[in-house]
C-alpha cells in the first residue's frame, strides 16, 4: 500500500531538527530530566499584548468567516505602507499576498515557477525547508556554499556561475538561516543584475530583515527592482514581532501574479483568519516600538553568548550581523545529528545539527539565543565542559 502514493514524498525526510527534538523529549519522558531546548528558531517571550488584544477583539465582534484569499483590504494596504517605508519603494498593495507562514509562500512561489527538470540555485547552508519544496516539484538543485573562515562570505562569481541559461529558479536567505551572513545592496544588485540577464526568477526570502544588529533593516532586493523583475520576497510576523506561532506571512510579487497566489492559498487553507490578519495589522502599525524591543533583548543576548563562546577551545565561532543564532564548527561534531543526541544525554541542552541546513554544515551546530540572560547562562554553563 506505502508504494502506492506520491514517490517524491520518500525523498523528503523529517529534519534532523525534529529528529534531535523529539529525542530531547523522549529523553525527558524516559528519564524525567528536564532538556533546555536552543534547536528551535524562536524567543520566550510571548506576542505583546497590542496584537492580541486587536485580536480577541476581532473575535468578540465576530470576524470568524471565510475572507479574502490574498488577505483583506486593510491588511494588503498596511504591508505596502510597512515595506515602502521599510526599503523605500512603492508598492501597491496588490503586490503582497498574506499567507499562512512564510513556509506556504515558499511552497507557492515553489508551485508557481517551478516544473519537473527545472533547476534551483540554492545559497547554503540555509532553513532546510527549501529543498523539501524544490523535491516535491521534481526540480533539480544546484547548491552553492558560504565559505567559513573567520566570518561566514559568498563567493559571488560561484554563485554567478552556478546561475546559467538552464537556471529556472535562484533562491537566497539573506539574512541568513543558520549563519547570520548578510548580502550587501552591491552584491545584490550584481545578482540581480545576472538574474535580469539570464531571464531567471530570484526568490528572496528575507524574514529575518528587521533582525539586524546595525541599521534599522538589512538591504532588499525590492530596493533595487523594477516593476518587470521576475522577483519573489518572502517575509514572515514571526522573528521580528514574537508571532511564531501564529503562521502570518506575505509574498511580495508583480502584480499579475496575484490572482494565480490567490488560488495556492484557495486550495492550501483559504487563507489567514481575518481575526489573525486584524492583530497583526496592528503589529504592522506597532513595528518601530515591537522591533525595538526584540533587538534590546537580542543585543544582550547574541553579546552574552557570543563573549563567552569565543574563548571556549574546541569551537570556532563568529558574531552574527544578523538572525539570532551562533552556528559555529565544533571539532567532534563529524555526525551533527549524533553529536546532538549525545550531548543531550550529556548536557540536557538540545542545539540544531548543522547537517539539517546542508551537507556542509555537518560539523557544525546552531544554538539560538533568543531567550533571557538567565535561561543562556544554564544552557552554557552546562556545554562548557564539552566545548572547552
Amino acid at each position: 500500500m506505502i508504494n502506492s502514493i506520491n514517490k517524491n514524498i520518500f525523498q523528503i525526510k523529517e529534519t534532523p531538527i525534529m529528529e534531535v527534538a523529539n529525542y530531547g523529549r523522549n529523553f525527558t519522558k524516559e528519564t524525567g530530566k528536564e532538556v533546555y531546548p536552543a534547536w528551535f528558531g524562536e524567543g520566550n517571550i510571548s506576542t505583546d499584548k497590542l496584537i492580541y488584544n486587536k485580536t480577541i477583539n476581532a473575535l468578540k465582534a465576530g470576524e470568524t468567516f471565510y475572507t479574502y484569499q490574498n488577505g483583506i483590504p486593510e491588511v494588503r494596504e498596511e504591508i505596502s505602507k510597512y515595506m515602502n517605508q521599510m526599503f523605500d519603494v512603492k508598492t501597491s498593495p496588490f503586490q503582497h499576498s498574506i499567507v499562512n507562514g512564510g513556509m506556504l509562500g515558499i511552497k507557492i512561489c515553489c508551485e508557481i515557477v517551478l516544473e519537473k527538470g527545472d533547476e534551483v540555485v540554492i545559497v547554503g547552508p540555509v532553513w532546510p525547508n527549501i529543498r523539501s519544496s524544490v523535491v516535491l516539484r521534481e526540480a533539480v538543485i544546484n547548491e552553492v556554499s558560504l565559505d567559513f573562515d573567520k566570518t561566514w562570505t559568498l563567493d559571488l562569481n560561484k554563485l554567478l556561475n552556478a546561475i546559467t541559461n538552464k537556471t529556472k529558479l535562484v533562491f537566497i536567505n539573506s539574512p541568513n538561516n543558520p549563519t547570520g551572513w548578510m548580502l550587501n545592496s552591491s552584491e545584490q544588485q550584481i545578482i540581480l543584475d545576472h538574474v535580469r540577464e539570464k531571464n531567471c526568477w530570484l526568490l528572496a526570502d528575507e524574514v529575518y530583515h528587521r533582525i539586524v544588529y546595525q541599521g534599522n533593516a538589512s538591504s532588499s532586493f525590492l530596493s533595487l527592482s523594477e516593476p518587470e523583475d521576475k522577483l519573489l520576497v518572502i517575509n514572515s510576523s514571526s522573528k521580528s514581532f514574537n508571532m511564531t506561532g501564529w503562521r502570518v506571512g506575505w509574498i511580495t510579487h508583480p502584480e499579475y501574479l496575484g490572482e494565480h497566489i490567490a488560488k495556492l492559498i484557495q486550495i492550501s487553507t483559504t487563507g489567514v483568519p481575518e481575526f489573525i490578519q486584524k492583530g497583526f495589522i496592528e503589529a504592522l502599525k506597532n513595528h518601530e516600538f515591537l522591533v525595538k524591543e526584540v533587538m534590546k533583548n537580542l543585543h544582550v543576548s547574541r553579546d552574552f553568548v557570543y563573549n563567552k563562546m569565543k574563548h571556549w577551545t574546541k569551537l570556532k565561532i563568529n558574531k552574527p550581523e544578523s538572525a539570532f543564532y551562533l552556528f559555529f564548527k565544533a571539532n567532534d561534531a563529524r555526525d551533527s545529528i549524533s553529536f546532538c543526541k549525545n550531548l543531550i544525554k550529556k548536557t540536557q541542552v538540545g542545539l540544531a545539527p548543522g547537517v539539517a541546513f546542508g551537507k556542509t554544515g555537518d560539523n557544525f551546530l546552531r544554538l539560538c539565543f533568543a531567550a533571557d540572560v538567565k535561561f543562556l547562562e544554564n544552557i552554557l554553563n552546562r556545554l562548557e565542559e564539552e566545548f572547552n
